[in-house]
């Protein structure tokens, strides 16, 4: 289960769900190899900087260096679990954001799983045309010894497709969002689909509006894997007894 966090009853800022949006998106790209590279690159700043180690280490500067970087990553089973955000915007009058992640990573392979907790360090320009990333830093700082691979690719399609929703990118019919209410705090989302799925189910639940209420909603969807985000074939409320 993954979470997008902020201060407690404290509505979440259209541009953090934006942030978040592109976050899950870039995650489940790395985790299934259906994705559309050219329209991926899209969330990426032509100049954008990916770096590692807090700037030590420059993995691309450019799209095409970054393309290379893409190409280089291995093939291995790999998941990204957002496991606490925070955002922030920047205080230097640029309307530019700071979102910021502790990521838990795992990758399996034929020896078994293996992984870290990074530490994510992201810059966002919101334009006109769009949000993309103007910089990235992915920096370890713990090893992550858990055992058991936990898959994450439907979670992230998933929430990218939510905070879409939230922020107002995408509509969704209306449906989502009246079902999430206004004013949301924090969004959760429980799927367990195996990477490149066609069809799965989610249960993503959240908690909105003043007073604070919980919504709890069961999505089944169809997703290709190279569209940006799943399609909603069916919304059914939950009601919470």
């Amino acid at each position: 289960m993954s979470q997008a966090s902020t201060r407690v009853n404290a509505p979440m800022l259209s541009q953090h769900h934006v942030a978040l949006h592109l976050a899950h998106r870039w995650f489940a790209f790395l985790e299934a190899p259906e994705g559309d590279l050219d329209t991926h690159l899209q969330m990426f700043h032509p100049q954008v900087l990916l770096s590692g180690s807090r700037g030590i280490h420059l993995f691309a500067h450019d799209h095409e260096s970054l393309k290379a970087w893409f190409a280089a990553v291995p093939d291995e089973m790999s998941s990204h679990h957002i496991v606490h955000s925070t955002y922030l915007t920047a205080n230097d009058d640029s309307g530019e954001g700071l979102l910021n992640m502790v990521v838990a990573y795992q990758a399996r392979d034929d020896s078994g799983v293996h992984g870290s907790i990074i530490s994510y360090q992201t810059r966002i320009e919101f334009t006109a045309d769009g949000a993309r990333f103007i910089t990235l830093d992915k920096t370890p700082i713990l090893p992550n010894t858990k055992i058991e691979y936990e898959t994450s690719w439907s979670t992230n399609r998933v929430l990218a497709l939510v905070h879409a929703t939230l922020s107002g990118i995408t509509e969704s019919g209306g449906k989502l969002q009246a079902a999430l209410g206004d004013d949301v705090h924090q969004v959760f989302v429980h799927a367990t689909a195996p990477e490149a799925s066609s069809v799965y189910e989610a249960l993503v639940t959240c908690s909105s509006g003043n007073p604070t209420a919980t919504q709890v909603v069961l999505l089944k969807l169809m997703d290709d894997g190279k569209a940006t985000m799943p399609t909603i074939e069916q919304i059914e409320v939950l009601t919470l007894k």
